[in-house]
């Protein structure tokens, strides 16, 4: 994937008078490209049907039609990226900037090939397209506005989401979950336009991490009023994992902003967060026989053990390919999930409520190891070397994002899930985090002649192909 931008933080070469005329109408361009991506947002965030009534009819219709062939929202998708895309080819000017992050496209290579295998081939394959078109909006829109423009756009999106939902709740009833829930726990949880209370309170904890760090920046109050403001929308939506990881989130986030010129101690940050994963297995040891018990229990984690179970089973019976991308959950009558059901209420469930182990049933161990390198070993070393006095804002919101996103998934399940907000959102810090690790100045060692020279990655390839062209 080779994008432009511009904006470069390296050497900027020689342009002609033409390539000159072509980069002011690119810049004039930005402000329409980031307008652009502003709605791409707030539609996602939306969603097609905001204040839905959610009885059990509809909620059956939509799991029997949720195969990727909505008509609205391919327009929606392909049409973005025709917007973007002829934004991008309107400017005349010589590449400056170039994104290359060939994890992410071998990970999206080998979704495609696991749709061969699955049960209904064309359903993966229109799921897998459909995270091709968000990838590509999103990474298509960091080379046209440049890191710092993508982040205010998603604060701006994300600030305006937070007003409509407080806005709605006196306005509509169905800004809170209706009387006619099948999940009796779900009635009066609040959720605002969103379709369920958990993605509610996903999206407002990133809002509350957002508009803090928005606030330890620029101290004015308005973002602490919305940091607030996210936080008791938190508490109103009753989803625990949410309200469970806002403070920690925040105080993690919070100590590697602090900690930005220091890498020895961001390593033993993000250590510790490494080890925070790793505790579900020592309590497990340690509590083995209580822990059993409880996971015994089909309706612990309000279900998820049993959800989990199902999935658990195919992969005893197919433990290396997967189902193929997409191919496990609500393709038809011949999901493979269905052959391993054991409650009723699974056959609306959608997703496995683990994004790793989502990603390992319909993809194999393949597909989780790209996903772990791609977006948890690859971003840790980001935020591990990357970290500046000028891009500390953008490195330590992208942190806080990326942080909470990887606790989620043990509990949900936001990874490639279609077209969810948290996904899309977690996509944007994952742009701007490395852009911003691409840019930044860090010292390296030149073994040659001994000495210590400082430059981004960006402005030494462009100083390299300088010299070669000399």
């Amino acid at each position: 994937m080779s994008l432009a931008a511009p904006w470069s933080r390296g050497r900027t070469l020689e342009r002609s008078p033409r390539a000159a005329a072509g980069s002011e109408r690119a810049v004039a361009l930005i402000p329409v490209a980031q307008f652009v991506y502003f709605i791409f947002l707030m539609l996602i965030f939306i969603g097609q049907q905001p204040f839905s009534s959610r009885n059990q009819e509809q909620l059956v219709a939509m799991a029997a039609n949720n195969d990727g062939s909505d008509p609205f929202k391919q327009a929606f998708f392909i049409g973005f990226a025709l917007v973007l895309t002829l934004i991008e080819l309107s400017r005349r000017y010589e590449l400056k900037y170039r994104f290359t992050y060939w994890p992410l496209l071998l990970m999206l290579v080998w979704f495609l090939i696991s749709c061969s295998w699955g049960v209904d081939p064309f359903v993966s394959f229109k799921r897998v397209m459909q995270q091709v078109i968000v990838i590509y909006i999103t990474f298509l829109s960091l080379a046209l506005l440049g890191p710092e423009r993508l982040y205010r756009t998603l604060v701006a999106a994300l600030v305006l989401s937070l007003l409509i939902c407080w806005i709605s709740l006196p306005l509509t009833p169905n800004a809170v979950h209706p009387p006619t829930e099948s999940d009796k726990a779900l009635i009066g949880a609040w959720r605002g336009f969103f379709f369920h209370k958990n993605i509610a309170g996903a999206v407002m904890a990133l809002t509350f991490v957002v508009t803090a760090h928005a606030f330890f920046t620029t101290r004015k109050w308005y973002y602490a009023l919305f940091s607030v403001m996210a936080f008791i929308f938190v508490v109103g939506t009753k989803s625990k994992t949410s309200l469970a990881l806002c403070f920690a989130i925040l105080a993690v986030s919070s100590v590697y902003r602090f900690l930005s010129q220091s890498v020895a101690r961001r390593a033993v940050l993000l250590l510790l967060v490494g080890v925070g994963m790793l505790m579900f297995l020592a309590l497990y040891i340690a509590f083995q026989p209580l822990i059993e018990r409880l996971f015994a229990d089909p309706t612990s984690f309000t279900g998820r053990v049993s959800i989990w179970q199902v999935a658990i089973d195919y992969l005893a019976d197919h433990p290396y390919l997967g189902a193929g991308f997409g191919g496990f959950w609500q393709v038809g009558e011949n999901s493979p999930a269905h052959a391993y059901l054991n409650q009723q209420f699974q056959m609306l469930t959608a997703h496995s409520h683990n994004g790793y182990l989502e990603i390992l049933v319909t993809t194999g161990p393949v597909g989780l190891v790209l996903l772990l390198v791609s977006f948890v070993v690859l971003p840790a070393w980001w935020f591990l070397t990357g970290a500046t006095k000028e891009n500390v804002t953008l490195l330590a919101t992208s942190f806080a994002i990326w942080s909470f996103v990887i606790y989620q998934n043990l509990l949900e399940t936001s990874f490639f899930d279609k077209d969810r907000q948290v996904w899309v959102i977690f996509l944007a810090a994952i742009a701007i985090a490395h852009a911003s690790y691409k840019t930044a100045e860090r010292t390296d060692w030149n073994r040659s002649t001994g000495q210590v020279r400082r430059g981004s990655g960006w402005s030494r390839l462009a100083n390299a192909r300088t010299g070669a062209a000399q």
